[in-house]
This record gives structure tokens, C-alpha cells and sequence, in this order.
């Protein structure tokens, strides 16, 4: 007996008929928000990595005997400072949009 799903989960669309503005109103505090997140979140793993070399007193991620740990904090700060930028992308438009279409 195959058990299949009836109901399906579609993702949370905004009406159309929420003018751009509205919307922009709101995502930019929302976009300041995560992007203040992320750095805080990616300062956090910075020091994360640094205590960890600090530890095993090795500071050279192309060392033999670097830590893993240090490696994959490092590679998640990264990730976080890669999203960041891209929400301040983002914030960008949405500030730009703000101003022409209140003009409109």
C-alpha cells in the first residue's frame, strides 16, 4: 500500500495587489536585520577560528596539521560573509526602488 500526500506545501507568495512600495517598506528592515546577523554571526566564528589556531599554535590553514575544526568554522564564516554581501545586494535595490517609486 503506497501512502501518497494529498495536500501540498507551496511557498508564501505576496499578492499582487500589495503595492511595491508596501512591500519594499517592510523588507528593508527585515534585510538590515539578517545582514547585521550574519557579521555578528560570521565576527563570532572569526574568533572561533583564531582561538582554535591560538590552541594548537598553528595559523597556516595550507599546514599538514591544521585543525579541521579551524577549517570548517573558517568555511562557514565565509559562507556567512557570501550571504551577507548578497543581502546588502538586495538592500541595495530595495533602497534604490524606495525613492523612485514614491516619486511615481
Amino acid at each position: 500500500m503506497a501512502l501518497t500526500m494529498t495536500t501540498s506545501i507551496e511557498p508564501t507568495v505576496l499578492s499582487d495587489a500589495v503595492p511595491v512600495l508596501e512591500r519594499s517598506s517592510v523588507r528593508i528592515p527585515i534585510l538590515k536585520r539578517l545582514i547585521a546577523d550574519c557579521d555578528r554571526l560570521a565576527a563570532n566564528l572569526d574568533q572561533e577560528v583564531r582561538n582554535e589556531e591560538d590552541r594548537v599554535r598553528i595559523h597556516d590553514p595550507a599546514h599538514c596539521a591544521y585543525p579541521t575544526y579551524a577549517k570548517a568554522t573558517a568555511s562557514r564564516r565565509d559562507n556567512l560573509r557570501r550571504s551577507a554581501d548578497g543581502l546588502r545586494a538586495h538592500l541595495a535595490k530595495a533602497e534604490q526602488a524606495l525613492p523612485e517609486l514614491g516619486e511615481a
